[in-house]
């Protein structure tokens, strides 16, 4: 799942970072945003963003010292653990199909849903892509909400 809250350490000056879809919120103000390339547009600029170490960032050529916390994964709670891949697939999985943001979910856990229908929509490289059951069953998991980036094959919810 990714991390859509941190804490950012700029020449030691803490920033409170979250992405919200095309909003990054920086200590309570939001600046629409978009990532490409080693290409960060904030607000319509863009800035050239390079990692040239782990605690060290170059931004337009110039280095920063950063620090960041909170991009650690959370650990799953027992009444969310996460399937493996494997036994995912096997309990009829809804997958990412590619990096994304989940723009709208359809169904709920609890609710019945058929082998094809649409269960969310993933927005990734500018196209909606409907994501679907591949079995008839119920949702007993669903592992993300709307507006929430996502990962390849990254487990969405579970249909049994």
């Amino acid at each position: 799942m990714a991390i859509n809250k941190f804490t950012l350490k700029l020449e030691g000056q803490p920033y409170e970072i979250e992405r919200r879809g095309d909003l990054m919120i920086v200590n309570g103000v939001e600046f629409p945003y978009s990532i490409k390339e080693g290409v960060v547009t904030i607000s319509g600029t863009p800035k050239p963003v390079k990692i040239t170490a782990p605690t060290t960032v170059e931004v337009d050529g110039i280095g920063y010292a950063i620090e960041a916390t909170g991009l650690d994964e959370p650990k799953t709670t027992k009444s969310r653990k996460a399937a493996s891949a494997g036994a995912a697939e096997e309990a009829g999985a809804v997958t990412a199909i590619m990096p994304g943001l989940i723009i709208k979910i359809l169904k709920n856990e609890g609710d019945h849903v058929d082998a094809g229908e649409t269960v969310m929509i993933l927005e990734a490289m500018k196209m909606q892509n409907e994501l679907t059951a591949k079995t008839s069953g119920v949702i007993r998991q669903m592992n993300v909400k709307q507006g929430e980036n996502v990962e390849m094959r990254q487990v969405l919810c579970v249909v049994e």
